[in-house]
Parts: C-alpha cells; structure tokens; sequence
C-alpha cells in the first residue's frame, strides 16, 4: 500500500468539502441572519505499522511475545473532516427604518409556523400577508406566544422584549414574539431558507429571557468575507500541494514498475 496517496488524496478530498462551506458562505454574505458554517477536521486514527519479510526478530514490550515483524511506527492514512459546526456569533445589526424588521441581540430565536412544525429563525426581514399576518420571506406565519401574529391592518409597535402593541397610539396590547433559545447550541440543526430546528431526541427551545427585539433593524450575516476569501486561498494552495504529491508519487511508482523492475 502507497500510504503518501493515501494521505494526500484524503487531504484532497477535505479541502473539496471546506471549499463547498466556505462558498455557500460567501454566497449568503448578505442574506440578513444568516450564519456561517466551520469545519473541523482531524486525522484518521494512527495504525501501527511493522516491517514484512523480514526475519529480524523483535522482542514486543509484552514480556514474553516475539513478534517476527519488527516495528516502524505509528502512521496515519491522512485527514477527514470530523464535524460541520454551525457559527452563532451575533451578526451586525443594520438600521433599515422598516416596521416589518426585526433583529435580535443576544441568544435567541423568532418561531416560524411552517407545514413541517415550528422552525427557528434569526431572519427577521418579515412582511404581512392578505390575511394581515406577520410572515417571513416564504409566506410562513410569525409566531406568537398566543399564536401566529395577526395585526388585522392595524398599525403596531414592538418594545425590546418583543412586546406587540396595536392601536394609533401604538398602547394597545396584542401578543408577545414567541421567541426562544436552546441550552446546547450543538443540537440546533439546519433546515435551509435561514431557519432551524431541534431534534425529538434533544432537549427542545424554551422561552428566551435575554434576547432583545430591535424594530426597524436587521441582523445580518455573520461571515467575514475577508476571512471567507483568506481561507479560500489557503484551502486552494492546500489542495494544490496535495495534488503535486499524488503525481510525485504516481511518477515514482510508474518508474518502479517501468525501470527498477528490469533490473
């Protein structure tokens, strides 16, 4: 076994797998709450590797075992990515003017009512239906902690705790921004169109008690795109080294099996 294309062509294959996330990340670089994903990556656990066809004989660190195949050392088979985390640092939040926006600063969630169940979301670029509900950009109702939040064409204010209120005075009370956050961030799980869930197997959201709504703002992404582009090319000359490995030693066993062999 040629172990240098192993490990480079693993090596290979991880940088395909970074350059995907860090594209879709470039790609929503402006789409309010989105969140960034990161990649980890560790190595395949290490094998101990012993010489064949050798008549040397080596004495083990077990008292009393021979072992006829002297040992090399430890070696790996190269990397593999081990998780794609999801990044939930809080995203800047841009002064729009627009009543129908809405940011949250600090942990937390907007629920959205979709045919699948309650999804999360940090997108609150939100907007009102025919039947003068408050809806995301899909059409899925805004949740309160009563219900979806239907403002009847009325005009309304939303204090910091995520209060509703109604009325040409803007005093009337109408419901309360169903809003919530996890314990273990590392459940939330994405589900596409800047929304979230958690697992039945996991502890489910609870009413956030920290976050606070910001109306006429919006949160938006948190990638860094100078950061994005660094890592992008840091993962091409990465994968461009490892690519001159495997033709190194493509060439190298060509000449073993062309030249070395008439020998």
């Amino acid at each position: 076994m040629e172990r240098g294309l192993y490990t480079a062509t693993t090596g290979m294959l991880v940088q395909e797998i970074r350059l995907d996330h860090i594209s879709n990340n470039l790609a929503n670089v402006n789409t309010p709450g989105f969140k960034g994903n990161v990649s980890a990556i560790k190595s395949f656990p290490q094998m101990l590797v012993h010489r064949i066809n050798d008549t040397y004989l080596k004495v083990s660190g077990v008292e009393g075992n021979m072992d006829l195949r002297p040992m090399v050392g430890l070696s790996t088979m190269g990397a593999v990515v081990d998780e794609i985390a999801t990044d939930f640092q809080q995203g800047v939040l841009l002064t729009t003017e627009d009543r129908f926006d809405l940011a949250l600063e600090g942990q937390g969630f907007f629920v959205i009512e979709t045919p699948f169940g309650e999804r999360m979301t940090r997108a609150g670029n939100f907007t009102i239906n025919a039947n003068k509900e408050l809806v995301n950009k899909l059409g899925y109702r805004v949740m309160g902690e009563n219900g979806p939040i239907n403002l009847d064409g009325k005009s309304f204010v939303i204090d910091d705790a995520g209060t509703v209120f109604v009325g040409a005075k803007g005093d009337e009370y109408l419901d309360k921004l169903k809003i919530v956050d996890v314990d273990d961030y590392k459940t939330i799980k994405k589900v596409g169109h800047d929304m979230f869930m958690v697992p039945e197997e996991h502890e489910q959201p609870r009413i956030a008690s920290e976050a606070r709504v910001h109306q006429g703002k919006l949160e938006q992404s948190n990638v860094n795109s100078i950061e994005m582009l660094r890592s992008m090319i840091e993962v091409m000359r990465t994968y461009e080294a490892n690519s001159k490995v495997v033709v190194t030693k493509d060439t190298l066993l060509g000449k073993s099996a062309s030249e070395i062999g008439r020998i």
